[in-house]
C-alpha cells in the first residue's frame, strides 16, 4: 500500500488504540493488507521502548531500513544463549551429531530421522521446561502430527525413549543449534532485554516457546500487538500452534481489530477468496483483474518474467520447471532445500547409473507407501510419492547422452539456482510472502489435499487455498497437469 495516503478506518481504529488506550490487542489482517505500513504508523503513536518481531531476517532488516527496532525472535535470543553456553557459534546438524556419538548404528538406522524430527518439536512445545518431560508428553506430539518411525522393525515406545534421551544429551551439550536459540533462553530462564510495547508479525505462526519468550520480555505494563491472519496458518506441521491467535488472544487478555482491506489484490481474486475467508474486502477504486480457469487447454508461451505458478505439491512443480526448459521458458523453482533434499534421495538410493536409480526409486516408493498406507498414514504415503515422482519426472526428460546421475544432479541444482528474468515456480508453503502481477495455480483442484485426518491439517489445508489465491495482484489463472501423451 502506499505510504501519505488517506487511512483506512480499520488503520485509524489500531492507530487510535496505540495512542489512546491500553492495553493488549489482536490485529487480524488479511492478506495483502499492507500491515508492515500500518505497523510502521503504529509505531510512531506508541509510547516508550519498542521491538518489533519479525517472521524472518529479510522482514526484520527491510522494516530496520524503516527506522523500526525489528528483530527475529532468534537474534534476540542469539547473544544471551551464545554467552550462557559460552560458544562462538551455531552447530549445524547437532541432534544428527549426538545422535551418532551417542545411540548405537542399529537405533540411528531405525530411529535416527525420527529422533531429530521428534526432538525439533519436542523444543518448540517446550518439553522440559513449558511442560513436563514425561513419555505421556512426547506421545502427545507424536500423535499430533502422525509420527512414527520409518522402518517396520522400528517400535514407537523405543523411538519416544530415544528421544527423550536425545534430547538430554543435547541440554547437556555446550554447543548450539538453531532450536536451542529460544528453548534454551526458556528452559536455563536467561534474562532477556524488556521493552514497553512489543509487536509480533505473522502471529499466526507462533509456536508455545516464541510465546514464552514475549512473556520474558514483557514487563507487567508492557503493551502486546500480534498482527496475524488466522487464514494462513499453514506451518503447523513445522511446529507452529495451528490455533495461536486464539492463544495470544486469551493468555494476554487481547482485544481484537480487523485490518480486512486487501490492497494487494484485485475485485476479482478478492470475490474469489471470500469463499474461504468472508470478511476480506478489496480496497476501493481497486482494479477488476480478472480470474480465470483454464483447465489443461494452456501453452508454455503464456508464462512471463516475473510470473508466479504456485501448486501443492513438489512434483507437479518439477514436471513444469523441466518443460519449461525444454520450451526456452527462464525459470527458477524456490525452495533450495527442496532441491537438496531431492539430491539426498538420489544418494540415499546408491545406485551407479540412472537406470539403476529408476528402479530403485521405484522399488522404493512401493515399498514405503505401502507400509504408510497400512499404517494409515496418508499423509506420508503422499510425501514419499511426491519426492520420488519428482525425480522420476527429470529422470524420464534426460535426453541419452545425459543419462548419468551427476548430470541429474546438475540438472536439479539448474532449477533451484535461480536467474534474472524468469518465471517462478513454487509449492504453496514457499509462495507465502511472494506476490505477482499474474499468478498461476498449478492443479487447484487437487487442493486442499484430502489425506487430511486431524481438524488442525484439514483447517490448514484449506489455508493453502486461501494463500495460492491471495498471491495475484492483476490476474489469476487455474490451470492443470497435462496429460502425459
Amino acid at each position: 500500500m502506499t505510504t501519505g495516503t488517506k487511512w483506512s478506518a480499520y488503520q485509524e481504529a489500531i492507530f487510535t488504540f496505540g495512542r489512546e488506550e491500553t492495553g493488549n490487542a489482536i490485529v487480524n489482517a488479511v492478506a495483502g493488507s499492507g500491515k508492515s505500513t500500518t505497523l510502521v504508523q503504529l509505531i510512531k503513536e506508541l509510547k516508550g521502548s519498542t521491538i518489533f518481531l519479525a517472521f524472518n531476517k529479510a522482514i526484520a532488516d527491510d522494516l530496520k531500513n524503516k527506522g523500526v527496532n525489528a528483530r527475529t525472535f532468534h537474534s534476540l535470543c542469539y547473544s544471551p544463549v551464545l554467552r550462557h553456553k559460552k560458544v562462538q557459534q551455531v552447530t549445524e546438524n547437532k541432534l544428527r551429531r549426538i545422535i551418532d556419538a551417542k545411540l548405537t548404528g542399529e537405533d540411528v538406522a531405525l530411529y535416527g530421522t525420527f529422533v531429530v524430527r521428534l526432538v525439533g518439536l519436542a523444543r518448540q512445545v517446550g518439553i522440559g521446561c513449558l511442560v513436563p518431560d514425561t513419555e505421556g508428553a512426547w506421545m502427545e506430539l507424536v500423535i499430533h502430527h502422525d509420527l512414527e518411525p520409518e522402518s517396520e522393525q522400528a517400535d514407537l515406545g523405543r523411538g519416544i525413549e530415544l528421544a527423550q534421551k536425545v534430547l538430554a544429551y543435547s541440554n547437556r551439550q555446550a554447543m548450539i543449534d538453531f532450536d536451542d536459540m529460544l528453548y534454551i533462553a526458556v528452559k536455563d530462564g536467561l534474562n532477556l532485554q524488556k521493552f514497553d510495547n512489543v509487536l509480533v508479525d505473522e502471529a499466526q505462526d507462533t509456536n508455545a516457546i516464541q510465546r514464552a519468550i514475549l512473556r520474558k520480555i514483557m514487563h507487567s505494563k508492557t503493551r502486546l500487538i500480534a498482527v496475524g491472519d488466522p487464514a494462513q496458518a499453514i506451518y503447523g506441521f513445522r511446529g507452529a500452534d495451528s490455533n495461536s491467535m486464539n492463544l495470544l488472544k486469551e493468555e494476554f487478555k487481547c482485544k481484537e481489530l480487523p485490518l480486512s482491506i486487501s490492497y494487494r489484490c484485485p475485485t476479482s481474486v478478492v470475490k474469489h477468496a471470500q469463499q474461504w475467508v468472508e470478511h476480506i474486502e478489496a480496497a476501493p477504486g481497486a482494479a477488476e483483474g480478472e480470474v480465470l480457469s483454464r483447465g489443461m487447454e494452456w501453452s508454455y508461451s503464456e508464462f512471463s518474467p516475473g510470473d508466479l505458478v504456485v501448486c501443492r505439491a513438489t512434483a507437479p512443480v518439477i514436471k513444469l520447471a523441466f518443460g519449461m526448459l525444454k520450451n526456452r521458458v527462464p525459470v527458477q523453482v524456490m525452495g533450495r532445500e527442496i532441491g537438496q533434499g531431492l539430491v539426498k534421495l538420489i544418494d540415499r538410493m546408491g545406485a551407479g547409473s540412472i537406470d539403476d536409480l529408476e528402479v530403485s526409486l521405484r522399488a522404493y516408493t512401493d515399498r514405503e507407501v505401502q507400509k504408510a498406507i497400512a499404517k494409515k498414514d496418508e499423509a506420508k504415503a503422499e510425501a514419499i510419492s511426491d519426492k520420488t515422482d519428482a525425480v522420476l519426472t527429470l529422470i524420464e526428460g534426460l535426453e541419452e547422452s545425459e543419462r548419468t546421475i551427476p548430470a541429474l544432479k546438475e540438472l536439479i541444482d539448474s532449477l533451484f539456482r535461480g536467474s534474472r528474468g524468469a518465471t517462478i515456480l513454487s509449492t504453496i508453503h514457499k509462495a507465502k510472502g511472494l506476490e505477482a502481477d499474474t499468478v498461476f495455480w498449478l492443479n487447484s483442484s487437487q487442493c486442499p489435499a484430502q489425506w487430511a485426518r486431524q481438524e488442525w491439517q484439514q483447517q490448514q489445508e484449506v489455508n493453502l487455498c486461501y494463500v495460492a489465491v491471495t498471491r495475484a495482484k492483476q490476474t489469476l489463472v487455474l490451470i492443470e497437469e497435462k496429460e502425459s501423451k
